[in-house]
């Protein structure tokens, strides 16, 4: 059997080895194995309005009864939806889920990944953190994504259970130095040295402590020791893969980290986005997690993302994300084409991630397609969310572990028969990668007497 990293150390792939990783890693696997599982979420704040990312020659009719199932076929994507246009035969668009239970003022945060009130402080494990569990990498998860401001890490959409909060980095110039330093090489590479020498002292310090201590002291250090030797072992498993994560390191301009008032000058916050989708192939390319969540503005009672009109190629002026929430024309531009444009302009950079993963070889397709992209907003389908109806986008289907792919869903309306619930849509996801549970988050009482329980049947295998 080949080992991956002989190869690598052992040739001048260049490129190559970029292309090469996951071909490589696909050999080091049983021919038998299942294939890999990767699931990339982009949660866009200010809310994805369903009628502005209808697909053109589909109608939507008012409080719908009836399940709607068709081809997206010869249906061009809305103006703000164009940059996905070349993955409209992956591309699934769900219509009609509910999610009032995670309701809220504005974004709803971990809430809208993880169906509880949005203003539940004690929140639990969200959908994206669940998947990381059963199919994460030496990173389980990556969060990364971009603000209105210069915060550095920030705590807005997922959770590992109750009460864990996991970050999200929201400069790249920090998220490159802490996903690829070990494939780098000179200042970099010997902090990265210097850090896996600390642990593994940290971890013999603790070692070193408990046999001078018995009873319950001794225990507590236990937890101590367990997180050290966690963390120095994932830093020799970087080490290890340090060839290939060299490889699919992407090139990232330092003066990106640096965000500029939209009143003075141009923000920079496309270009923030997409040296963050840059860093999310990188680090699945290389291996380093199967799972990233990338959000733009999102997080509790965020109000979405501001930008120059000459970001989005309309002149002169400032628009602002809250002002065009409530209807505000900004910089002589209509509030809902400045919708349109802030996420045309975030689906690009989208789209350039996705460009990325469907040029890599692997088995008899490319990375792409064992991957599943879920675009959504934390604000569900407007500024201020009333949850009837939650928008979702799906691209690629998990390696042929679900139903999905030119397809337009739609669910009858709140309250109707056969009506069902985001909280089903993340069952269907967890269970196509084998965790099975019938239930997840809480319960909408208000449409009890609905199924609440288990995956929606039309995305299963």
């Amino acid at each position: 059997m080949l080992d991956r990293r002989t190869f690598f150390r052992g040739t001048s792939l260049g490129l190559a080895g970029l292309y090469l990783g996951p071909f490589l890693r696909q050999l080091e696997a049983s021919s038998n194995a299942a294939k890999p599982a990767r699931v990339l979420f982009f949660i866009q704040a200010n809310g994805v309005y369903p009628h502005e990312i209808q697909p053109v020659g589909i109608e939507r009719p008012k409080n719908p009864t009836t399940l709607e199932d068709r081809s997206l076929a010869d249906h061009p994507m809305a103006h703000s939806m164009e940059p996905l246009a070349p993955w409209t035969k992956k591309m699934t668009t769900l219509h009609g889920l509910s999610g009032r239970i995670a309701r809220g003022s504005h974004g709803m945060g971990f809430a809208a990944l993880g169906c509880w009130p949005c203003n539940k402080r004690d929140y639990d494990e969200t959908v994206n953190a669940a998947l990381a569990r059963n199919i994460g990498g030496i990173y389980q998860h990556i969060g990364l994504g971009v603000h209105d401001s210069s915060a550095s890490i920030t705590y807005n959409v997922t959770s590992a259970g109750r009460g864990k909060a996991l970050p999200t980095l929201l400069n790249p110039v920090l998220a490159h130095r802490q996903y690829f330093a070990a494939g780098a090489s000179g200042q970099a590479r010997k902090a990265f040295d210097v850090d896996t020498n600390l642990l593994d002292f940290m971890a013999d310090d603790v070692k070193r402590m408990k046999t001078r201590l018995d009873g319950s002291e001794k225990d507590k250090l236990d937890r101590y020791l367990e997180a050290f030797e966690s963390m120095s072992g994932r830093q020799s498993k970087l080490a290890a893969m340090s060839d290939n994560i060299a490889q699919a390191t992407p090139n990232i301009d330092p003066k990106i980290g640096h965000l500029i008032d939209t009143k003075t000058g141009p923000t920079g916050i496309f270009e923030r986005l997409e040296a963050q989708f840059d860093i999310a192939a990188g680090t699945l390319i290389a291996g380093l997690t199967n799972v990233v969540t990338v959000t733009a503005g999102a997080g509790p009672d965020r109000v979405g993302l501001s930008c120059l009109a000459s970001e989005v190629g309309k002149g002169e002026g400032r628009i602002g994300g809250h002002s065009i929430g409530h209807g505000s024309t900004q910089a002589g531009i209509p509030a809902a084409e400045c919708h349109a444009l802030i996420r045309r302009k975030c689906l690009e950079q989208l789209a350039k991630c996705l460009t990325k993963l469907d040029s890599i070889p692997e088995g008899d397709g490319t990375m792409l397609d064992n991957t599943l992209i879920v675009y959504a907003s934390d604000a569900a389908d407007q500024h201020h969310p009333g949850c009837y109806e939650w928008p979702f986008v799906l691209i690629g289907d998990l390696g042929g572990r679900l139903k999905l792919g030119n397809r337009y869903l739609r669910y009858p309306w709140y309250g109707q028969t056969g009506h069902r619930t985001i909280a089903s849509l993340y069952m269907s996801l967890l269970h196509a990668v084998g965790d099975r549970r019938e239930m997840f988050g809480i319960d909408d009482l208000a449409i009890a007497d609905l199924d609440q329980r288990g995956p929606l049947a039309e995305l299963m295998i």
